[in-house]
């Protein structure tokens, strides 16, 4: 087998600061590897598999170095190699929104220059032989003009927010993500059969793919990919026509996008798929922690995705080999569909960001981003990526480094009845509370929502008034809406519905 590092191995890569660095690749069975960097020598064994695994141990931020990987006659050397901070960013479209189609990007772009902000793309792939061929064009990047335009907004956003922080450590940040997938598609397929929830997702998609062939899938997809180019022709027409279109009139224009894909073997909404064609080829890449920005594809089965959040972090912790890896979550935006909006809100998203606020508070070393105060009616990607991509970098300061970044929003965690209305206490609130624009509502004893009165009455008190005998209090508890509360530092408070 020939001598090799992993492809996530390059010139102008960061490696995590204080942790052992694993360094991995393949070579002939029995034959022994050595790893150098920075004064540090290490020698491990081929396996008869022809898999290799070196670790390095932890030091400070620093470098750069070169790093050597030998093998009898056989040198790798990467250049420009540092210490620093690493974080991998997960999850689908949102998550995967390029730097150059966000708001402002092509100025952004412009002015990307950052020599202590390093990027990686995991190349999006549904076979091992795929991952394999895309991987020879894959390398790190240092942020630029030339190079940042393709990567995810938000998390560019949020690795520049840390850059500005931490100075003098340089940034590594990896993107494993696509457009459109559940869940499942990022937690291996034993893991999913473990669990009720994830067992009928995969029965699900299986019975959609039925019985059809590699050669009947690679046809449907042909047709599938003929329909979205026809509809990406009608968009850019439109576009043309008026830059400054919005998504209501481009989906009454042009239709709506072409969904869902075709389901086979290699389809890339297969439950546990991606898990194995992305993110396991860069695991156990040394990293500080994740950040992830998934859960719209999920609205079908909301009920059942606090499951899988729960079976997805906890894989993915296990393959990184430390349980207390900080995972930190986007929370869903505001979002309704113009269709929907006519209907009645289905009142998937309320359940959806609930599930993933539940999930912060049951499972130690996380955090949430709060966006109830972003979001676009009918644009399921909105493209304002800097407030959520800044958010999670000075979430990501305060509750992993510690730092007085005011990262953490509002959390309501007291409602009392008393005087004929509803008085909330809030955590986090930045030094005050503000309220500029509606979000509260009270449900009476029969179940019927009522738009309530509120008032901000102290530093972490809003009182709530408008129905005599309230049952429930909710704040910003819709698909689409407003979401006026903030904390003193500009965050905004995160939704609840509460029982009182």
């Amino acid at each position: 087998m020939k001598f090799a590092l992993a492809a996530i191995f390059s010139d102008d890569m960061v490696v995590q600061r204080d942790m052992p660095v694993p360094v991995w690749g393949s070579a002939a069975a029995g034959e022994t590897v050595e790893v150098l960097m920075d004064g540090i020598h290490v020698q491990t064994q081929v396996t008869e598999d022809g898999q290799w695994k070196a670790v390095l141990p932890a030091k400070p931020a620093g470098g750069p170095w070169d790093l050597t990987a030998r093998c009898q006659n056989e040198k790798i050397v990467l250049h420009h190699i540092y210490r620093g901070e690493v974080f991998l960013a997960g999850g689908q479209s949102n998550m995967e929104f390029a730097l150059q189609d966000s708001q402002n990007g092509t100025e952004t772009v412009k002015n990307s220059s950052l020599e202590r902000l390093h990027l990686y793309m995991t190349p999006k792939a549904v076979t091992e032989e795929e991952a394999e061929l895309l991987e020879r064009d894959s390398r790190w990047k240092i942020s630029g003009p030339e190079t940042s335009g393709t990567f995810s907004a938000v998390a560019w956003y949020a690795g520049r927010t840390l850059a500005k922080y931490l100075p003098g450590v340089h940034i590594g940040v990896i993107s494993c993500c696509w457009g459109g997938t559940f869940a499942p598609c990022w937690i291996p397929e034993d893991d999913l059969l473990a669990f009720p929830e994830g067992r009928k997702r995969v029965e699900e998609y299986n019975f959609r793919m039925g019985n059809k062939s590699d050669g009947e899938f690679a046809r449907e997809l042909l047709d599938y990919q003929a329909d979205v180019d026809i509809w990406n022709a009608r968009i850019a027409i439109c576009r043309e026509k008026d830059p400054n279109i919005d998504w209501v009139t481009l989906n009454r224009e042009c239709g709506l996008y072409p969904w869902p894909p075709p389901a086979g073997r290699t389809g890339f909404q297969r439950p546990g798929l991606l898990c194995q064609t992305m993110l396991r080829r860069i695991k156990p890449f040394s990293l500080r922690g994740f950040w992830y920005y998934q859960g719209e594809q999920d609205e079908d089965r909301p009920e059942a995705y606090a499951a899988m959040l729960n079976a997805l972090i906890r894989r993915w912790r296990l393959d990184w080999e430390d349980r207390e890896k900080p995972f930190l979550l986007v929370q869903l935006p505001m979002y309704i569909s113009n269709a929907d909006s006519q209907t009645g809100d289905p009142m998937c998203w309320p359940i959806l960001r609930k599930a993933q606020a539940d999930t912060v508070r049951t499972i130690p070393h996380m955090g949430l981003a709060v966006l109830a105060d972003c979001g676009e009616f009918d644009n399921v990607h909105p493209i304002d990526k800097r407030t959520p991509g800044e958010r999670l970098g000075l979430l990501t300061l305060e509750t992993v480094f510690h730092l007085p970044a005011a990262g953490v929003s509002p959390v309501c965690v007291e409602a009392r009845k008393e005087d004929g209305g509803v008085t909330l206490r809030f955590d986090h609130t930045g030094g005050g509370l503000r309220l500029d624009g509606g979000g509260f509502q009270l449900v009476d004893s029969g179940g019927a929502v009522q738009e309530a009165a509120a008032q901000v009455l102290g530093p972490d008190t809003v009182r709530v008034t408008g129905v005599p005998e309230p049952a429930e209090v909710r704040y910003a508890w819709y698909s689409f809406g407003p979401a006026g509360l903030h904390g003193g530092t500009g965050l905004a408070a995160e939704p609840f519905a509460l029982k009182i």
